[in-house]
Order: C-alpha cells, then sequence, then structure tokens
C-alpha cells in the first residue's frame, strides 16, 4: 500500500508539472488484455488468457511529433496455468506413502487486479499515426485462483500461485491512430522487467480505445 501511495502522488505531481504553460487533454481508456506469465518450465506451461483495462489518461505535448502521456489504469490481468506429470498418491494401509508411477495433470487460472501506471512517450511519424514506449510501475491490490479441478487429496500443491510480490515494473511498446480529433485506437505490449512470485515475468497485449474529454488551452 505504501508504494501504491508514493506512486499515485508521483502520478499526480506529474500532471501538475507537465499541465503548466501547455496545451494539454485528458481522457479515459479502455479496452481487453491478453498475457500470460514467462518463461515456461520443465513441467509447467503458461497460458494466455483474456482480461480487460480501463481507467484515465493526461496526454501532453512536448515537441512537433511528440507527446508524454501518464496514465492511471485498472486492469485484471494473469495466466493459464497448465502443470504436466504430478504424482498421484498411494498409501498403504497404514497410511504410508508409496511410490506410484502414474502421473496427471492440472490446469488453473490465475486473476490479478492490478493497478497500472504507463508512462509512455508518443511519436508521430505521421498526422495520425504514432509510435510510443516507455515505463510501466504496478501494483497487484488482489489476487485469486480459479480452476474446473480438484487436487487429488494428500497431493502437493506447492506449485500454486498463492500469494507473491505485489510490486511489477516493466516496459510498454505499442502503436495507435487516431480516428477522429478525440478517439483514437491503440494496441500495446507489456513486458515486465523484474521476476516475481516463482521466477515469473508478466506478459500483456493491450488493444482498446482512447477518448479525449477536455481540452486545456496555453496559458
Amino acid at each position: 500500500m505504501q508504494k501504491l501511495l508514493i506512486l499515485i502522488f508521483l502520478f499526480l505531481n506529474l500532471l501538475n508539472f507537465y499541465g503548466q504553460d501547455r496545451s494539454s487533454n485528458f481522457g479515459f481508456k479502455a479496452g481487453i488484455d491478453y498475457g500470460k506469465y514467462t518463461p515456461d518450465k520443465n513441467s509447467i506451461d503458461y497460458k494466455y488468457k483474456f482480461g480487460f483495462y480501463a481507467g484515465g489518461f493526461f496526454n501532453i505535448p512536448l515537441e512537433e511529433k511528440l507527446e508524454f502521456q501518464p496514465e492511471l489504469l485498472f486492469a485484471l490481468q494473469g495466466s493459464r496455468i497448465f502443470i504436466r506429470g504430478l504424482n498421484i498418491p498411494n498409501f498403504d494401509y497404514k497410511g504410508n506413502p508409496i511410490p506410484n508411477p502414474n502421473t496427471y495433470e492440472f490446469t488453473y487460472e490465475v486473476n490479478e487486479l492490478t493497478i497500472s501506471i504507463p508512462l509512455a512517450i508518443k511519436f508521430y511519424p505521421f498526422k495520425n499515426f504514432y509510435l510510443e514506449s516507455g515505463p510501466q510501475f504496478g501494483i497487484i491490490v488482489d489476487r485469486n485462483l480459479n480452476t474446473s479441478q480438484q487436487l487429488l487429496s494428500r497431493g502437493d500443491d506447492r506449485f500454486i500461485i498463492r500469494e507473491g510480490d505485489p510490486f511489477d515494473f516493466g516496459v510498454t511498446l505499442g502503436f495507435g491512430l487516431k480516428l477522429s480529433e478525440r478517439l483514437s485506437l491503440n494496441l500495446r505490449s507489456y513486458s515486465g522487467l523484474i521476476k516475481r512470485d516463482d521466477d515469473i515475468k508478466s506478459f500483456v497485449f493491450n488493444l482498446g480505445i482512447e477518448y479525449s474529454l477536455k481540452y486545456i488551452v496555453d496559458r
């Protein structure tokens, strides 16, 4: 929570600093995301899952073809997780474990409610088309698991991701198309740069729209 408050404080100060003496606009954005964890391991495969995101942005022109756009987004993302080769527990009549060559597979989803703060620099090589990139900070405020299966009784469940590091950091890369003065279409990818939990990193695609609400004239 302390990290989250610090990030929000820095975000608001950036808006206050860059919003002065510049022609700026703010608005909302929303869309779907498609992400997973990386990298795969010997017996664990991470698969893509759909989620969504929504939030706001503040756009500040820097130069003729450059813009700075900090954002505050709420996103539901995570990964499907496929585990192979789990041992089926077997016990003798006294309850002592005995070797069992049989194995089974287990699949579950991790859903993470994340507050993300991308700090994107936009470059316009053409009038209505832009490229963008920048750092992104994230705080995972809630995590839940979902599966249609049950772990076998007395089986080893240490592979399940239940709790972990709530802080995430990475870089975004994407492009967009302005459909009008207020409406834009945006496609962006996010690659996590720090290892979390069981040495995993996040990788997410975002596809959505941006809608500008208000323009602030130069002072």
